[in-house]
């Protein structure tokens, strides 16, 4: 085959997937060629080969052209499928050689390829059938340290966290638990001995607005803490829904039961004032955090928080590696006891579910 053959043929390639290409125009003139993914809500999804997948706004759109045909759903539930072509505020579906549909920009509500079609009406049927064993997601993580020679010490850390979330609610159960053993002249001491435990159920009154009911359990050996129950609940801003960014903020009032191995016993009312957030560093590096502040109403001038923060780094879709922070605060501990106790693991993460990285 001659040269000049293999480059006609290139340049056939070329020009016949730039011809098959899909076309959006923006109102400020830039052009993107590619794929039309989906449009929901707001934005529109496609996929490039220069840019990789861009998301841009369904407001900004001026005119789309696509090659192949699409799965159109409209504001009253219809469902049309055809290659489509708009302008301005003019959309035209081509559903057969002969029959063309007009329709304006605002009557639709999502546009999807017949595979992201697919996916979505799975996820629905899920939805309309779900069981409890569906839709959860969450993460395991297991470290180990020791020493031998001069110290001996053995150090174990587990967590779990998993997370039920459907289109308007979600339930949050977590639990976390620190084992420190020192051997000095032959004799085993526990110098560290925590578990933290707790689950939240979120329920969305708004786009914006949500309530919730939340339960917290402590156990603390050096604290001389049997247990530490929290019950409470309150309402919540979603104040950022971003693809990298998720920040909630929540309020409200809360049950504070303390039983301490010394024979003391506590109860007492606090409000309660938190953050949680959530943020996408890269397509591998994910950082959380949560903070709640407690200031307590039935003694004035005492008060408790509570932090966590975890960053990880994903070796492959289901295993990584996590550096974990948790840090309890109390301006009233027990005798002979500290206010603050500090917790740091690092250890291998494992991710289970249908939100674990693809």
């Amino acid at each position: 085959m001659s040269k000049l053959t293999i480059a006609c043929l290139i340049l056939v390639l070329i020009f016949h997937s730039a011809v098959l290409a899909d076309k959006v125009v923006m109102t400020n003139g830039d052009r993107l060629t590619g794929k039309i993914i989906k449009k929901d809500g707001d934005s529109i999804i496609i996929q490039t080969e220069s840019a990789g997948v861009v998301k841009i706004k369904w407001s900004a759109v001026a005119q789309i052209i696509s090659e192949d045909s699409l799965t159109l759903t409209l504001n009253d539930g219809n469902i049309i499928h055809g290659k489509i072509e708009a302008e301005e505020d003019q959309l035209l579906v081509q559903t057969t050689e002969t029959e063309t549909i007009t329709l304006k920009k605002q009557q639709i509500k999502a546009v999807r390829t017949p595979a992201e079609q697919s996916k979505f009406e799975i996820e629905q049927k899920r939805l309309i059938e779900r069981k409890l064993t569906d839709f959860w997601s969450g993460t395991i993580d297991v470290g180990f340290s020791m020493t031998t020679g001069n110290s001996d010490t053995r150090t174990f850390s587990a967590g779990m966290r998993g997370v039920r979330e459907t289109p308007n609610n979600k339930f949050t159960a977590y639990v976390n638990a620190l084992r420190v053993n020192n051997w000095s002249s032959g004799v085993m001491k526990t110098t560290a001995q925590n578990v933290w435990s707790g689950a939240r159920y979120d329920f969305d009154v708004n786009k914006k607005w949500f309530g919730f009911a939340s339960g917290d359990f402590e156990y603390n050996k050096p604290q001389k803490l049997n247990i530490r129950a929290v019950l409470g609940g309150g309402a919540g801003l979603h104040a950022i829904r971003k693809d990298r960014i998720n920040l909630d903020l929540t309020g409200g009032l809360t049950n504070n039961y303390e039983n301490f191995s010394n024979g003391v016993k506590r109860n007492s009312a606090e409000l309660l004032f938190g953050e949680e957030a959530k943020i996408k560093i890269n397509p591998r590096v994910r950082f959380n955090n949560r903070f709640v502040f407690y200031p307590n109403i039935s003694r004035l001038g005492d008060f408790r928080s509570l932090f966590d923060a975890s960053l990880q780094t994903d070796i492959n879709s289901w295993i990584g590696w996590h550096v974990t922070i948790g840090n309890r605060f109390n301006s009233r501990p027990v005798s002979q006891t500290e206010k603050n106790d500090f917790l740091l693991s690092t250890g291998l993460r494992i991710s289970f579910g249908k939100n674990k990285k693809k």
